[in-house]
């Protein structure tokens, strides 16, 4: 039901969104991630059957390709708005980093487990949502890239955690 609202919102956010219901969403997709993106999830599972089912999410890739279209259209819509624009960034941020069960200090101790976390990553890379924002980083696309006279420390901590995110994505082939 958050998707279906979810994707209600984002088609009225030219004239106008809420700050609060945004910032729900962005939590709804943090705990989501912690949960069923990654490989303690079983494929089968009911959520994967059910997201089949009512919105055609058929697999772990549409799934990521959601979570990418709605932190553009976040970044597109709201990069004025400080509050979602970081929480937006900190989702980017974390599945640059592919950890899919909210500790990003674990230790990854089997190659298989680092394997599967750089394999996350590199199925967020041939989105084409992903490849967007690789291609249109600018102020054109994502206002809080603008640089003006209104800039301040939370701008450019914004600006380093989105560049930060774009960079471990254009990294993940290099090994």
């Amino acid at each position: 039901r958050v998707l279906q609202l979810m994707n209600l919102t984002d088609s009225r956010l030219a004239q106008a969104g809420n700050e609060k219901l945004e910032l729900a969403m962005l939590s709804f997709f943090e705990q989501f991630r912690k949960i069923y993106i990654g490989d303690q999830v079983q494929k089968s599972s009911k959520l994967y059957r059910r997201l089949s089912e009512v919105l055609g999410l058929n697999d772990e890739t549409m799934v990521l390709s959601v979570f990418i279209g709605k932190i553009i259209t976040n970044l597109k819509y709201w990069g004025r708005c400080e509050p979602i624009t970081s929480k937006t960034l900190q989702l980017l941020n974390d599945l640059s980093i592919g950890y899919p069960f909210g500790n990003c200090c674990r230790m990854l101790t089997t190659p298989r487990e680092q394997g599967r976390e750089a394999w996350i990553v590199r199925k967020l890379v041939k989105l084409s949502a992903v490849q967007f924002m690789l291609n249109n980083h600018t102020s054109e696309h994502f206002s809080f890239l603008g640089i003006n006279n209104q800039s301040n420390l939370t701008d450019m901590r914004c600006r380093t955690t989105f560049y930060t995110a774009l960079g471990r994505l254009l990294m993940v082939d290099l090994g």
